[in-house]
């Protein structure tokens, strides 16, 4: 039986990403919950404390539901871990008929200069992302997996996790996922694969 703290966090979840942080009331989160007032500042002190577990939460998720299968998957090579995960969150946010983007770069956009203690949060996971393309860079790289680009690995490393969440926002924007298989295309080049096709990472 699920207690009111997870219906909470379930509701704030969904809402947050679909209609973004600010635009959520209070009432909208109770009501999708069906807790009542007291109960939710029993739990959270504010709706900030409870956007940054949301974001906590949603970092856990990301982490089981795609990175393991992905840049933290010991079984595929450098190259196809970082494939994998273009291709994982390609496939996601088809599932969704790509209208609601990524939550982390959503919020991002709509916090970083208004809400400080929401912004470290999600500024820790793009840290948190990029130090693990990073880390497949330098396996790849070591292993002569990858090729050289004239770019170190952490500047390389950036530059994807930008390009990833540029494919992302134009294919929540034009409602479709031309940008992000343009993005799985080049990001090919970057790290050499030339194979034909998309790549597998499960």
């Amino acid at each position: 039986m699920t207690n009111n703290k997870e219906k909470i966090l379930i509701a704030a979840m969904d809402l947050f990403h679909g209609n973004g942080f600010q635009s959520t009331g209070l009432e909208d989160i109770l009501s999708t919950s069906g807790v009542c007032k007291s109960n939710f500042y029993y739990h959270f002190k504010s709706k900030e404390e409870l956007g940054v577990r949301v974001i906590e939460r949603k970092v856990e998720q990301m982490r089981t539901q795609f990175l393991v299968h992905t840049l933290d998957n010991p079984q595929l090579n450098a190259k196809l871990r970082i494939l994998g995960l273009f291709q994982r969150m390609l496939e996601f946010c088809e599932e969704q008929g790509c209208r609601k983007g990524c939550f982390f770069g959503n919020l991002s956009l709509e916090l970083s200069d208004h809400r400080e203690e929401l912004r470290r949060p999600l500024s820790q996971f793009f840290t948190e992302l990029q130090q693990k393309v990073e880390a497949c860079l330098v396996e790849g790289t070591r292993k002569k997996e990858l090729t050289g680009t004239g770019m170190s690995p952490r500047e390389l490393a950036l530059a994807i996790v930008s390009l990833l969440q540029g494919g992302l926002l134009l294919m929540k924007t034009h409602k479709e996922a031309s940008s992000m298989r343009a993005s799985i295309k080049l990001l090919a080049i970057f790290v050499g694969e030339e194979r034909g096709g998309e790549p597998n990472a499960s």
